[in-house]
């Protein structure tokens, strides 16, 4: 993801809150340790729920200036998994791997505007 001029939005889903313009993930009020691939990937996902992103846009989203193998995107991916709490207690993972074609984020979202956005809000996306 750029670096460059903060993201005035935050990405709520499960009971998970994004917030990319400060580089921030919570969940249920709680800050989680999240590394700066997984957190760059997990927002791009996020971000475009119910749409399948390639493996190619995703390595190229995470990691723009580096030449990297599908490996480094297949680790991230299940780090990620494991840190949203897939598997425990039966839970579904909001990451799906769509076979041939890349991944897709399923998880409902809601996309809340912050500070000087100038919009009254955007209505729930759901995952297609």
């Amino acid at each position: 993801m750029d670096a460059g001029a903060p993201v005035p939005y935050s990405i709520s889903f499960l009971d998970y809150e994004l917030l990319p313009g400060q580089r921030r993930l919570l969940r249920a009020g709680r800050e989680l340790a999240i590394g700066t691939r997984a957190f760059d990937l997990l927002t791009m996902l996020a971000a475009r729920p119910g749409e399948v992103l390639s493996n190619r846009v995703l390595m190229q989203g995470v990691w723009p200036h580096s030449v990297v193998v599908e490996t480094n995107l297949r680790v991230q991916v299940a780090g990620l998994r494991k840190l949203l709490g897939a598997g425990a207690r039966g839970a579904a993972s909001p990451i799906v791997n769509v076979a041939g074609r890349g991944y897709c984020f399923t998880a409902d979202t809601v996309l809340t505007p912050g500070a000087g956005w100038g919009r009254a809000g955007w209505p729930a996306r759901r995952a297609a």
